[in-house]
């Protein structure tokens, strides 16, 4: 994300005192062009960073800022302390905690809030991210039993890099000794962690969980008509340009799916307020597998 970027650019010239256009670029996997233009965003915010020009040149941050103990507003405080509680619901640790109790009570009722309170199945995946932080912050291998999207077992040993919460489900980046490559995990999926040593840490790029092409893979447009009850739903997941209105009832909707279990699975869990209009192939794949849940309450 763009304001990640900012605040990588402002960390890495603290740490650095001195960078270039081209040396940002590599790091954040950008071109030099976008990079140019956040020194100018930043720039217009108030960052105090100048440019010069020549083969001495570079991208500075000015010597006499303090940047140690920035002042905070009241709203940023309490938007600081919102971030803090959200994180505190879904991980329960005791820096959150402290942290929050460091911060100057504001005493008011704050206008923005997330509630990411969780389920008793996510509370149980709690202590496997915790777990997976704790090899991430002490460069720990980790051996692991992983189930597949086909429903396959195999044994993964990974050196762990980020944990991501992301459309109601965890994830975790990890470079795979079997594939050589970075991956990503779902942690739902991970039985039987174990650390199994130590690795020292290499090169490593965030992978992308913003319309990447892992959520993406193998999904048809299937067209959906559904029921005013539940199209809040689909508002929320595809935005109000990809849902046109029928009548006083129901809406028109192209939603991405996965022709297999998955992609039927989704869409029963709409009931009877959602019904599949096309493809012809994915309306038969479909209704035979509702045949078959059908037949496991006839035999």
């Amino acid at each position: 994300m763009k304001i990640d970027r900012h605040m990588g650019i402002i960390s890495y010239l603290i740490d650095h005192k001195k960078t270039t256009a081209k040396e940002l670029a590599e790091n954040f996997n950008v071109n030099i062009r976008t990079i140019m233009r956040d020194i100018d965003d930043l720039t217009l915010s108030g960052i105090p960073l100048y440019c010069v020009k020549g083969k001495n040149g570079g991208i500075y941050l000015m010597d006499s800022v303090e940047l140690n103990k920035p002042p905070l507003s009241k709203t940023e405080l309490m938007s600081i302390e919102t971030s803090l509680k959200s994180r505190l619901q879904v991980l329960d640790d005791n820096s959150t905690f402290n942290a929050i109790l460091k911060l100057n009570k504001i005493g008011e009722t704050p206008d923005f809030e997330i509630d990411l309170s969780l389920s008793k199945g996510n509370t149980e995946l709690r202590k496997l991210v915790l777990d997976l932080l704790s090899a991430i912050r002490n460069n720990e291998l980790i051996s692991f039993n992983y189930i597949n999207s086909q429903g396959e077992e195999s044994k993964k040993t990974t050196e762990p890099y980020r944990v991501v919460y992301k459309d109601r489900s965890w994830y975790m980046d990890a470079y795979c000794y079997s594939s050589e490559q970075f991956k990503i995990y779902k942690l739902a999926r991970i039985s039987n962690l174990s650390i199994i040593g130590t690795f020292s840490k290499r090169e490593y790029r965030p992978l992308s969980y913003n319309g990447g092409e892992w959520m993406e893979k193998d999904k048809i447009p299937v067209s959906l008509l559904v029921n005013k009850l539940v199209i809040d739903k689909f508002l929320e997941l595809l935005g109000r340009e990809n849902i046109k209105t029928i009548d006083s009832t129901w809406y028109s909707v192209i939603y991405p799916l996965n022709d297999n279990v998955f992609g039927y699975n989704t869409l029963l869990s709409y009931g009877k307020f959602v019904k599949v209009v096309s493809p012809d192939s994915f309306v038969n794949n479909f209704t035979k597998y509702m045949d078959e849940i059908r037949n496991l309450y006839s035999e």
